[in-house]
């Protein structure tokens, strides 16, 4: 590994000498839309009469995503919109994290990894969205060997130390944006804020990402809400929009 990044740097060395900037404050130029589970996977289920059986969150989470897509690739063409999955197809965490940071970007340009899940809670009273971000604390590795060359050149000027850092104020910036967005579209939802977690693939992405828990399929107002797809256009109006103004 040390001689391949050794080799690496020399080849991007006239690159380098331009990447004085902070590589996560780059316009976004691609984004991972990430729907949550799939395939033999289903995620959180709850079955409701009014639903007319079980339904599972791998099918809503699928449905958001895929709407969340299309409206970017009508007002934003140009960007640069990569899916996790696009059927019914199981993903382990790692694979998805993996497609993520293994996305080459184009030059001087950053990445934007988005999650989208539903909730579920013991307590059928428990409601709402909330917006989920890497532990500040959390240390990670964002560059080796598996690294692009066009990636490793807007990183390799800074220390792994600089770019944790660099990179957990991204996640906080864009949590943000999402929250504020979400709380102004959809205010009929209660806004559970954001909230650190140490997961899996918030952390092993290496890119700006947030996990987006849209509502839990326990509470029957939310369950209601999630099966209605004029609510999950909303939703993925919302999500949308919070990318833009991350954009």
């Amino acid at each position: 590994m040390r001689k391949f990044l050794a080799l690496a740097l020399l080849l991007l060395l006239p690159l380098m000498l331009f990447a004085s900037v902070d590589p996560y404050s780059l316009g976004v130029g691609t984004v991972i839309l990430d729907a949550g589970h799939g395939g033999h996977d289903p995620g959180t289920s709850f079955a409701w009469a009014f639903a007319g059986g079980t339904v599972y969150e791998r099918d809503l989470t699928l449905d958001i995503t895929k709407r969340v897509g299309s409206l970017l690739a009508v007002s934003h063409p140009d960007l640069v919109l990569v899916y996790t999955r696009s059927d019914d197809t199981y993903l382990t965490l790692a694979q998805r994290s993996e497609i993520a940071y293994t996305t080459e970007l184009r030059n001087q340009t950053s990445a934007l990894f988005v999650s989208i899940h539903v909730n579920s809670a013991q307590s059928r009273e428990a409601s709402g969205f909330e917006i989920l971000t890497k532990l500040q604390s959390k240390r990670v590795k964002l560059m080796d060997e598996s690294t692009p060359l066009t990636n490793l050149a807007m990183l390799s000027g800074f220390s792994q130390v600089t770019l944790n850092r660099m990179l957990n104020h991204r996640n906080l910036v864009v949590a943000s944006l999402f929250e504020e967005t979400l709380s102004e579209t959809l205010i009929t939802s209660r806004n559970r804020g954001i909230k650190e977690r140490d997961i899996y693939v918030l952390n092993a992405s290496r890119v700006p990402s947030v996990l987006v828990e849209v509502g839990f399929l326990t509470n029957e107002e939310d369950a209601k809400n999630l099966v209605s797809p004029q609510w999950r256009q909303r939703v993925a109006q919302a999500i949308a929009m919070a990318i833009e103004r991350c954009l």
